[in-house]
């Protein structure tokens, strides 16, 4: 099969393996589609934490299975169906309280174990019982891949929740951003704003969400933000960008009671930020932070795309194959447009 194996920070390249095989228990996947993310250019670029070399990355899977050895009785062959990239031990005590992504052994597709950037892969008993989620048989893979990031804002929102005529800030508008603006709206906020600089995004965003986009390269962000809630603040704020400093700066824009959420990794230089925890204190303010998602979030997710209760697919600027895998991701790196997705066929 083909693959694009990522050797080194900086180093990638597509490459013939031999076939995987179906895990006993477990499935083989032809995978059909695999978007890029902010994580993996950034794990293309400089590497991870939780990477390991030489690793197939991509954890945004949507594919068919062609081959079952697992006995789930919900699953066929020739199903399609969408991964959740968190491999667990299903017993340890965050697993069994449905907070599976803080597993001790989780193993992460694309991360420390092999991704979906490849014709094929291995998906272990341990996905097929609670991982593989089955997508209707008409439906687009590269929409359906979706899904893992869809979750992932899911969790972001159960962290600082959004709440019914609450103020949303969100920092950043790339398909992250984009993403939780839309659930916002079915959160029933009674105002998204959008911080954003590029002219392509502002473009898409206005036309596809409900938000106030602010381009934060000619407007005051703080001044706006006062205009829009009579100087009240922001209910919530998300990060979509590593470029924001969670500092008191931050603080300033929330409102009595209101909620950060740190989702998007702070880039270097912008993670070791002072704050007076006064502000904390009389305000009521919460900080939390959010980082990948539950399996329970990634079904939601798929629920919500294949419900038609959220509609991204304008989010997907670029489609290309494995043989344009560089391409694909100079499209994600360079901000081009929103999200890239390598497509099988």
């Amino acid at each position: 099969m083909r693959a694009a194996v990522l050797k080194a920070p900086g180093l990638m390249e597509l490459d013939d393996l031999p076939d995987p095989v179906a895990p006993k228990g477990g499935a083989l996947l032809e995978v059909d589609a695999c978007a890029i993310c902010g994580t993996d250019v950034k794990m293309k670029e400089q590497g991870h934490r939780d990477l390991a070399y030489p690793r197939i990355l991509g954890h945004e899977i949507v594919g068919r299975i062609v081959e079952l050895d697992g006995l789930v009785p919900s699953l066929h062959e020739g199903d399609p169906v969408q991964i959740w990239p968190g491999v667990t031990c299903g017993r340890c005590r965050f697993c069994r309280r449905g907070q599976d992504s803080h597993c001790r052994s989780i193993k992460i597709m694309g991360f420390n174990c092999d991704g979906g950037l490849a014709e094929l892969m291995a998906i272990s008993a341990e996905s097929l019982s609670s991982g593989v989620n089955v997508l209707p048989k008409n439906i687009d893979p590269a929409f359906a891949a979706l899904s893992e990031p869809l979750a992932c804002c899911l969790n972001g929102q159960e962290q600082a929740p959004v709440y019914r005529d609450d103020v949303v800030l969100i920092l950043g508008g790339g398909p992250i951003g984009a993403l939780h603006a839309l659930l916002a709206e079915i959160h029933n906020a009674e105002k998204v704003i959008i911080a954003e600089t590029l002219p392509e995004r502002i473009r898409l965003l206005k036309r596809h969400t409900k938000a106030s986009v602010v381009d934060t390269s000619r407007e005051l962000l703080d001044t706006v933000l006062a205009s829009e809630t009579d100087g009240t603040g922001a209910d919530v704020i998300l990060t979509a960008t590593p470029k924001i400093p969670v500092n008191e700066d931050l603080l300033h824009l929330l409102s009595p009671g209101g909620r950060i959420c740190v989702f998007s990794g702070p880039a270097p230089g912008h993670c070791e930020e002072k704050i007076n925890v006064r502000s904390i204190h009389y305000k009521e303010i919460t900080i939390n932070g959010a980082y990948g998602c539950t399996s329970r979030q990634n079904r939601s997710a798929v629920g919500l795309l294949t419900s038609g209760l959220i509609k991204p697919d304008w989010l997907i600027t670029m489609r290309t194959s494995l043989e344009e895998i560089d391409e694909a991701f100079t499209h994600s790196a360079q901000r081009l447009g929103m999200k890239s997705v390598i497509c099988q066929s």
